[in-house]
């Protein structure tokens, strides 16, 4: 496989076609099946095309790739890490078959894989669910059925499926059984009033078994993804900080690593770990998410799941703030207001990219974190030297649709027959007053633009890009990344 290199500087570039034709825009780190070559230029097959890019703009080494796909009303990402040439899934959101468009992640996965790479399935090194919310698991099950509500169907092979320990279960304790308890040490960090004593979480899950064949019954939605879990993946088990590093992604010259930072599983003085109860049951299982930080040269990520106040005051009470800087951020649960600023402070972000969704009703993503991100997070300095301020991307805002009217519509019957106007004066009651207008004059979303989020490195720079409206170009920001880049 060959990839796109920075293009001089320019960062993306057309593939054309025989006859100079731009067919698409390429982006730094794009891959890359070269098929012939001519003088100073490669024949490439990319993105689902075949054209043209110069000879010099094609590199052997790719780069660490993070797509933020647009999943509506949750998360999911998807990483590539460069060294390993591996592909990580950290959460999916809902299933394709619950979106409004009956697209999901499993659809995006599909295509990078099957059409994209030209691969014969979908190959995961690692699948981390970050907590049991269907709007983080529920492409999951799409993805380990290796299904698509369409009928296309994919292989699938997943090596590693990691949790952060919580269930969903029909009765009783929903979350799992509580114990009233006390941490065994007392926490490291003071100044966030993190008691000691508590209720804390004591039936947790870990490997197939207990996905597979559980002791009580889950809850019905949560079952689905049980049942794949203790059948698809090759190892299941949980995550906490106590791992410190993923395994097989410490720390290593040249390549990424990737750090557990959260939930935080705590030592009881009674005997056995448990994850603190944080006041109800969605605050607790938003709060115990998976929390991964990657490192890759310079770069940081930082992947936050929903945490919210209770449970971020919690991480700064038992790890340094200094874990938690980071050039990107995920914002957490979806720009959220639930939020201490002393986390937005630790975090320091030089961009946020917020995944959150239309047509709900949290109001998503809220000005507090919009204008937190913005005041606390950091400058940085483009690949000229050039002062940028902090950077806030969104899903949402980045998703875009085609518009056009009623009276372009046309028969799908061979050949296809263009409506007469007359045919298309039905009335249409498109107004809140009860007013009718006529159906030729309805403005109509023809074509849907997913708000996917690019992000890429090679350990010094940081590129993060979205797709421009009406085209296949891109509008796309390049810092540097490091401590020392502001």
């Amino acid at each position: 496989m060959k990839y796109l290199n920075d293009a001089g500087g320019r960062y993306k570039l057309p593939l054309k076609s025989d006859t100079g034709k731009t067919l698409c825009t390429l982006l730094w780190g794009d891959p890359l099946q070269e098929i012939a070559r001519e003088g100073d230029r490669i024949k490439v097959r990319a993105r689902k095309r075949t054209g043209w890019v110069p000879a010099s703009a094609v590199s052997d080494t790719g780069l660490l790739e993070i797509y933020v796909i647009d999943v509506g009303q949750g998360d999911g990402v998807l990483m590539r890490t460069p060294h390993d040439d591996a592909w990580h899934m950290i959460d999916a959101g809902i299933r394709a078959a619950e979106q409004m468009t009956r697209k999901g992640a499993a659809n995006f996965v599909r295509w990078k894989f099957i059409d994209d790479l030209q691969r014969e399935r979908v190959t995961l090194k690692n699948m981390i669910v970050t907590h049991p919310d269907a709007d983080h698991y529920g492409g999951m099950v799409d993805l380990l059925a290796g299904a698509l509500p369409d009928g296309r169907s994919f292989g699938i092979e997943v090596d590693r499926f990691w949790h952060c320990g919580i269930g969903r279960f029909k009765d009783g304790d929903k979350l799992g059984a509580l114990r009233a308890d006390t941490r065994s040490t007392p926490l490291p960090g003071a100044g966030f009033n993190v008691k000691p004593e508590g209720r804390f979480i004591v039936e947790l899950l870990d490997g197939k078994t207990h996905f597979g064949r559980p002791k009580r019954p889950f809850a019905s939605d949560f079952d689905g993804l049980a049942r794949l879990v203790g059948k698809v993946p090759k190892k299941v088990s949980s995550l906490s900080q106590a791992d410190g590093w993923l395994p097989g992604y410490a720390p290593t010259p040249g390549a990424a690593a990737i750090r557990v930072l959260g939930p935080v599983v705590e030592t009881l003085a009674g005997g056995g770990m448990g994850l603190r109860w944080l006041g109800s049951e969605g605050v607790t299982r938003n709060g115990h998410s998976v929390v991964l930080r990657v490192d890759y040269g310079k770069a940081r990520v930082l992947l936050t799941g929903d945490l919210n106040t209770a449970s971020q005051r919690l991480l700064l009470s038992c790890q340094p703030a200094e874990e938690f800087h980071a050039d990107v951020s995920k914002g957490c649960h979806h720009g959220s207001d639930d939020i201490d600023l002393s986390f937005v402070r630790a975090m320091a972000a030089r961009a946020t990219v917020i995944s959150s969704g239309d047509n709900e009703d949290y109001a998503h993503p809220r000005p507090r974190i919009l204008g937190a991100s913005a005041r606390y997070g950091r400058d940085s300095r483009d690949v000229d030297g050039k002062l940028m301020p902090p950077l806030l991307y969104s899903t949402e805002l980045a998703r875009s649709v085609g518009l056009d009217f009623a009276s372009h519509a046309r028969t799908v019957a061979e050949p296809r027959v263009d409506y007469e106007p007359e045919q298309l004066e039905a009335d249409f009651d498109g107004s809140p007053t009860g007013r009718y207008r006529r159906l030729s004059w309805l403005p109509m979303a023809t074509d849907l633009v997913y708000g996917l989020v690019n992000v890429r490195s090679d350990g010094q720079r940081i590129l993060c890009a979205t797709m421009k409206e009406g085209s296949s170009d891109f509008d796309l920001h390049v810092f540097q990344a490091g401590v020392d880049a502001a």
